[in-house]
């Protein structure tokens, strides 16, 4: 096959969205974007299309590259890849995966992080074949709601807040969407809440499945178990819900969520990182 790779901006958005609904068909977990959750990932997660790239074999798109990327820490993150089911097995994921590497050294980028479900041998395997080192297993939980917990009062407050006392006080390198940079750019109705020292940001409160998006302990506070006691609280104050906790949770925070009764899901995550040089990288 002829591969060729061009600029996700030339496509109209929802050629990108079929692209992307069909480099995930046959995937690990169910996965189907619409033009709505595409554009808002484009948002929050810093996608920039223009140096995203769509593969063609023989001139036909067949999958698709999205790049976030951000400048003052010349770091890029690889968001989604995926290849269409009719060429996989074919070369086209290891063709592309060179070329985006090479793109990124070019741009002079200093890193390209990546997230990737551990159980997927074949994503994983190629990743490493690249230079990928892991930084971290990510593990997702869940809870149903424990109107045994009593109730506290918790104060609400500016999501941007948390944002800021994330890149003070959380962990250097978290997954890119954890960060300060990209809780900023969540949209309402995001709500964020506050315990003296201890926050949290969660999804909707108002329906059924809440997502818990960020957890912080204010650094010389921590080892007093503010923490599950946030949790417990949250879920006792907006009881009722199921609540989800993404698989992008560094696993040195498991026993946080386990003392809140969170059960830990199958499915994990490596957070995956690249060192990049300004020469390019060819194997």
């Amino acid at each position: 096959m002829d591969f060729a790779s061009v600029p996700a901006s030339n496509y109209p958005l929802s050629d990108l969205v079929s692209l992307l609904n069909q480099g995930f068909e046959d995937y690990f977990i169910p996965i189907q974007f619409t033009n709505s959750a595409f554009v808002n990932m484009l948002h929050k997660d810093g996608i920039d299309l223009s140096i995203s790239r769509i593969l063609q074999a023989d001139q036909e798109a067949c999958g698709i590259a999205l790049i976030a990327r951000r400048g003052a820490l010349r770091a890029c993150r690889l968001a989604a890849m995926g290849i269409a089911r009719a060429i996989r097995g074919k070369g086209a994921g290891s063709w592309l995966m060179q070329e985006l590497i090479a793109e990124a050294c070019e741009r002079g980028d200093r890193e390209m992080v990546l997230e990737v479900i551990e159980q997927n041998e074949p994503a994983v395997k190629l990743y490493r074949k690249y230079g990928f080192n892991s930084v971290r297993r990510l593990i997702g939980c869940t809870r149903k709601s424990a109107e045994e917990f009593e109730k506290s009062d918790l104060q609400e407050i500016d999501p941007r807040e948390i944002s800021q006392l994330i890149s003070q006080h959380g962990l250097p390198d978290l997954p890119w969407q954890l960060s300060g940079e990209s809780l900023v750019q969540m949209n309402p109705p995001v709500h964020a809440y506050r315990d003296g020292q201890a926050y949290v940001v969660i999804s909707n409160p108002e329906v059924e499945h809440v997502v818990i998006w960020s957890l912080l302990v204010e650094r010389e506070a921590r080892g007093h178990g503010l923490g599950t006691k946030m949790l417990r609280d949250v879920v006792a104050d907006l009881g009722g819900k199921t609540w989800h906790v993404p698989a992008l949770c560094p696993e040195e925070f498991e026993k946080i969520f386990e003392r809140a009764d969170f059960e830990k899901e199958t499915l994990s995550q490596w957070q995956m990182k690249l060192e990049l040089s300004s020469g390019l990288i060819t194997h």
